[in-house]
């Protein structure tokens, strides 16, 4: 009787009693390895059963980082590269400690520090700071714009350092002087809402990822003369007057009828430019505006129709095709009507020689002055506008002023 020897399986050999997996390194690579010719590791068991299942993995590993190699790697795709491996590996019957130890050879073996960075990264000893930043987003609170605006700057601090071990202080304030506010140009401001996002997303990583290396952001913004408040840039901005409203109306009449409509609406209501926006024909009756979509609960109001414009609202309620009082405009991806028609009505102002001092709300401070210049009582003009107020009587007790009051005093706006 004639007994067959069985094949010897490809990729392993067994020395002193142990399966070990051996490839042939191509030629051509053989200088990422120290110019040896070929790859040998221990698969820590002596059976061939376990031997085949085991060395699969192994093999399929290697190979994976020769093609990474011929092709240029980079840190994502070994990142990638490994915890796919990772997983196969495990569903094999690794256990972690064994895949953590084979991956990290693998970056002791071709010396190449993107390959230990990956593994460090795959078994959670470095953070790669673009890898959870999705996961931060998602669970941030704010605006989908406050949400986009801080994805950029985690994705510009990201691309700046790989690891959370690069982004030392010193190395973040000279990326703030150098090029942010060097090369970019941002303004010390902006810079601070980066850091800001920054602190925000290392928080997280703290709590979520085990990360432990102290905040680097301390003090990293140069110190800049006082913030500007809200209120300086209200002041600076500058209001309309009748002069100026008929060059703004008569330079609206070549361009969009809705752009002609939304200026002298908001000159004869003071409402903001997203609340004449979102008026939507349900809350315009005969005689009055009701304004439910505000800024503020102070915001939320009814404001008289001025006899000036009670034609005009009457054909747009008429002409109307989508249910809102100014028709046709479109969303943004915020949800805000007002951005295109905004941006025209930006255009005419500068055409017609107005600066940064002027802006839509100007049409509001021409309003807010005329009250004041015919004498309105402030709590009156606040009500109209739609600001708060704090004084006990009318901000805490008062249920409101009486509607015809409201419109006897809209009544002494004239542009004309």
């Amino acid at each position: 009787m004639v007994f067959l020897e069985r094949a010897l399986p490809k990729y392993l050999q067994k020395r002193r009693r142990v399966w070990y997996a051996v490839l042939e390194i191509p030629r051509s690579l053989r200088p990422h390895f120290r110019r040896k010719t070929r790859l040998v590791k221990s698969l820590q068991t002596e059976s061939l059963t376990d031997a085949e299942r085991l060395v699969l993995g192994v093999v399929a590993t290697w190979k994976a980082i020769f093609e990474a190699k011929r092709n240029g790697i980079a840190s994502e795709d070994a990142i990638q590269a490994l915890q796919a491996q990772a997983e196969e590996l495990r569903l094999q019957g690794w256990s972690a400690y064994d895949i953590e130890h084979h991956q990290r050879e693998i970056g002791e073996l071709f010396k190449d520090d993107d390959l230990r960075n990956a593994a460090a990264v795959v078994h959670g000893e470095v953070i790669q700071l673009d890898q959870h930043i999705d996961d931060y987003i998602a669970m941030a609170e704010g605006t989908q714009k406050t949400k986009d605006m801080k994805t950029a700057d985690l994705r510009r601090f990201a691309k700046k350092f790989i690891y959370a071990d690069d982004a030392t202080r010193l190395q973040i304030m000279d990326w703030v002087e150098a090029d942010l506010m060097g090369e970019e140009k941002l303004s010390a401001a902006t810079c601070r809402r980066i850091i800001s996002a920054c602190r925000g997303y290392w928080s997280y990583l703290e709590r979520h990822h085990k990360l432990n290396i102290p905040q680097p952001f301390d003090k990293v913004v140069p110190s800049a003369p006082r913030k500007k408040t809200k209120q300086d840039i209200q002041k600076r901005r500058k209001h309309f007057t009748q002069r100026d409203y008929q060059k703004l109306l008569d330079g609206s009449q070549r361009r969009a009828e809705a752009l002609s409509a939304l200026i002298q609406i908001g000159a004869y209501t003071g409402a903001r430019i997203e609340e004449l926006c979102s008026l939507k024909l349900e809350n315009v009756t005969e005689d009055r505006f009701k304004i439910e979509d505000a800024k503020t609960s102070a915001g939320i109001r009814e404001i008289p129709i001025h006899r000036h414009i009670k034609k005009l609202v009457a054909q747009l309620k008429k002409d109307s095709e989508d249910g809102y009082l100014l028709s046709g405009l479109t969303f943004n991806k915020y949800g805000d009507r007002s951005n295109a028609i905004g941006k025209q009505f930006g255009r005419l102002k500068t055409e017609l020689g107005y600066g940064p001092d002027y802006v839509f709300h100007s049409l509001r401070k021409g309003v807010a002055t005329q009250l004041e210049t015919a004498g309105v009582a402030e709590n009156v003009t606040a009500r109209l506008l739609g600001h708060d107020f704090q004084t006990m009587s009318y901000g805490l007790y008062s249920g409101g002023v009486n509607f015809d009051v409201l419109a006897k005093a809209l009544g002494r706006i004239s542009w004309t």
